[in-house]
């Protein structure tokens, strides 16, 4: 069977590619293993998002009493873990049709390359019966263009490894956990920790936080303020927070798993989730038999067109190196897919993704930070505004929070910022819009805005600072990722 582009994994990466390519004129092929939108829709994203928000309203209803509303909320884990269960399937159940629409085709099975430009897909319901009970042959796709798009696992511990019962993966929270534990302890204080961490509190679960580095979300795009802020929440709503530690050993018992920490510590918890990153799912894709080249800890190499070491065939999210979030996913579907039809044209480019953390404080950066813009050579400042003194802010009674923008003191060019607050993750399109803008600090200024809203205190932040330009004969530079006109 002839397409024009095959997409192997249907996570946001391979279905976002899928869809751009088809908008562009394409015959496009999409094969899933797996459950149909992966793991982002049925593990990840969608999953985690609708927990987080029942968690998000029991906290904002416990804060409003006596404020006009009575009567304390509790959260129902396992109403919580139905509901979220019914949401996907809604989602999943009409992936097929959606993408009918656009006259993708989809394969569910078992996808190897067989060459540069060949499919073999062995359909899901082969795949788990031997040669003679098949009752079809392998299903060949053609094609002059391939998407790689199949994806990550959660990574093991050895020290401390997953069984799927005592302790587990966030895959295992998702698909089988199915009542409250008294206890949760999470090894590792990054997205997925912080954000589960959060949710199995408001539901009642005592729960203890272990981080190796210096920092909860100790990673480059998230300033230490934002770090800092949601430790100290952390520490307010009674989740134990241990940092520079690890887990030294642990062992199951009949109902909790004993943990030793690298400090001498010993504890006790019913469930433990190991949360210490992410690995590429690339095993039985035939990449060897093609000639496709891996980076030293595994990951497929591409170009910065995304195009890996065969020409045509391409690779994108989490199988690359780079941010292993569907944003950044998204973001190299779209590019992949347009250079794949249309011809090698887009580059890749990360800071323009935002990063968005939804825990106890939803978290959200987009663009360099100060000490990434002081090393890339710009003289940066840093405009900032606090929540508390935002009108709408005070009206919902949710004020703990800040606006960070990072611009250059002597251009006033717009080079990213951070948000951490209510909603920070829509109000950072605002801002990754700015650092695009052909007006740069001066977007903010040039936007009419609704009275109360969040976004008008990016005005309120930058106000000292433009009002200052303005007094100058300088001239106003765009925003570092502006194109060029």
């Amino acid at each position: 069977m002839n397409f024009d582009l095959i997409v192997i994994g249907s996570g946001p990466g391979g279905y976002k590619a899928a869809i751009t390519a088809a908008h562009l004129g394409a015959k496009v092929a999409l094969v899933e293993k797996g459950l149909a939108g992966g793991t982002c829709l049925n593990q990840g994203c969608i999953p985690k998002s609708t927990l987080l928000h029942l968690a998000t309203l029991i906290e904002d209803i416990n804060d409003l009493q006596g404020r006009g509303l009575v009567g304390e909320v509790k959260g129902d884990f396992s109403a919580a873990m139905a509901h979220k269960n019914a949401v996907v399937k809604g989602i999943r159940d009409n992936f097929s049709v959606w993408l009918k629409r656009l006259g993708i085709q989809v394969f569910y099975g078992t996808a190897k390359l067989s060459g540069a430009q060949n499919v073999d897909v062995l359909l899901a319901e082969n795949a788990n019966l031997s040669a003679d009970e098949q009752v079809d042959e392998l299903v060949k796709l053609t094609a002059p263009r391939i998407v790689l798009a199949t994806g990550s696992k959660p990574k093991e511990f050895d020290i401390c490894p997953t069984d799927g019962s005592r302790i587990i993966s966030s895959k295992d929270f998702m698909f089988t956990l199915d009542h409250l534990p008294v206890s949760v302890l999470f090894v590792g204080g990054g997205a997925i920790g912080t954000e589960l961490g959060f949710l199995m509190h408001q539901f009642g679960s005592k729960v203890c936080i272990v981080e190796q580095g210096e920092r909860l979300l100790n990673q480059a795009r998230i300033p230490d303020r934002a770090s800092n802020i949601l430790e100290r929440k952390f520490k307010r709503i009674g989740i134990e927070v241990r940092k520079n530690a690890s887990v030294a050993s642990c062992e199951v018992m009949d109902d909790s798993v004993s943990v030793t920490f690298t400090n001498g510590d010993t504890a006790s918890y019913e469930r433990v989730l190991v949360a210490i990153g992410r690995e590429p799912v690339i095993t039985g894709l035939g990449l060897e038999d093609v000639g496709i080249a891996l980076t030293d800890d595994g990951f497929i190499q591409t170009s910065d067109y995304l195009e890996t070491s065969v020409p045509g065939i391409y690779a994108i999210g989490d199988v690359k190196p780079g941010p292993m979030t569907a944003n950044a996913a998204l973001h190299d579907a779209k590019i992949a897919a347009a250079n794949a039809i249309k011809g090698n044209r887009l580059h890749s480019n990360y800071f323009k993704v935002p990063v968005v953390i939804n825990s106890a404080l939803e978290i959200a950066a987009v663009g360099l930070t100060e000490d990434q813009a002081d090393e890339a050579g710009f003289e940066s400042d840093v405009a900032r505004a606090s929540f508390g003194g935002s009108g709408k802010s005070r009206a919902h009674h949710d004020f703990e929070g800040f606006i960070e923008v990072v611009h250059d003191t002597e251009t006033g060019q717009l080079l990213g910022g951070c948000i951490v607050g209510p909603e920070a993750g829509e109000q950072i399109h605002m801002l990754e819009a700015a650092c695009q803008s052909n007006r740069g600090l001066w977007f903010f200024k040039d936007m009419s805005y609704s009275h109360p809203s969040w976004c008008e205190e990016l005005e309120t932040a930058i106000d000292p600072y433009t009002a200052a330009y303005s007094k100058t004969d300088k001239m106003i530079f765009p925003g570092i990722y502006a194109d060029k006109p």
